[in-house]
């Protein structure tokens, strides 16, 4: 068993299948909305085929067992199998019963809310909807670059800048940009606040949207933070 301070931080590996916090979190509120059990372990169940979901980008640690477990692909913006949020295949709205977005949508560039819309359409009614995103807990989402239009990125290391071109034609020049894991391909573009979240997935489509902070300490899952918690929805019926 790792150290207390290991388990309970978010991005800490404290497992010797390399899961973090946030890994078994989100495995936890997937198996508590879809199959009513958040202390299930992937690895001792028996296939669940009937589901169908898809990831974002997901850690190969859970993703892996997923795919053992659920009828489940891993989907990626770089590469195949191919996905972008904010412009989703006709032929997917509609045909999956889960979605798992940990830590993406404040990558998404603005307007946020069209792939939040989108995540709903890929859904079917009363799909289950996994997301964690850092969040603040007062005040409102804040977009780092609230006029983004045409940018690109310039520079290396700490020295990166993000050059914007807006709508009307102005340029706007950015530094101290925020990267999470590799440079040029994670800008965090916003940090949300959590009341935001909850009204950007009511408008998109969803209900009983809840916050997971409940701990089960037999799985490893101790939330100590009221910030950056996962969060569940259900698409509307």
């Amino acid at each position: 068993m790792a150290p207390f301070d290991q388990v309970s931080a978010r991005e800490v590996v404290s497992c010797p299948c390399g899961a973090t916090l946030r890994f078994r979190s989100v495995v936890s509120a997937l198996t508590e909305r879809l199959l009513g059990d958040g202390s299930l372990l992937l690895n001792r169940m028996p296939p669940q085929k009937q589901f169908i979901g898809f990831g974002m980008s997901d850690a190969a640690v859970y993703g892996n067992l997923l795919e053992q477990t659920f009828s489940y692909t891993n989907t990626y913006y770089h590469k195949e199998p191919h996905l972008d949020i904010t412009d989703p295949p006709a032929a997917l709205l509609g045909k999956h019963d889960f979605i798992i977005s940990s830590d993406v949508m404040e990558h998404v560039a603005r307007p946020v809310d069209n792939a939040f819309r989108h995540l709903a359409e890929l859904l079917k009614p009363g799909g289950v909807l996994v997301l964690t995103v850092p969040f603040a807990t007062e005040g409102s989402t804040i977009e780092h670059f609230p006029e983004l239009f045409e940018y690109k990125i310039v520079g290396e290391g700490a020295d990166q800048q993000l050059i914007n071109r807006t709508r009307d034609g102005r340029e706007q020049c950015f530094d101290n940009l925020v990267f999470h894991g590799d440079d040029g391909a994670t800008l965090e573009m916003r940090l949300f606040s959590r009341d935001d979240l909850i009204r950007l997935l009511q408008g998109a489509g969803f209900s009983d949207v809840r916050i997971h902070s409940r701990p089960i300490p037999s799985i490893g899952v101790i939330q100590i933070e009221p910030f950056s918690l996962p969060i569940t929805a259900i698409k509307r019926r």
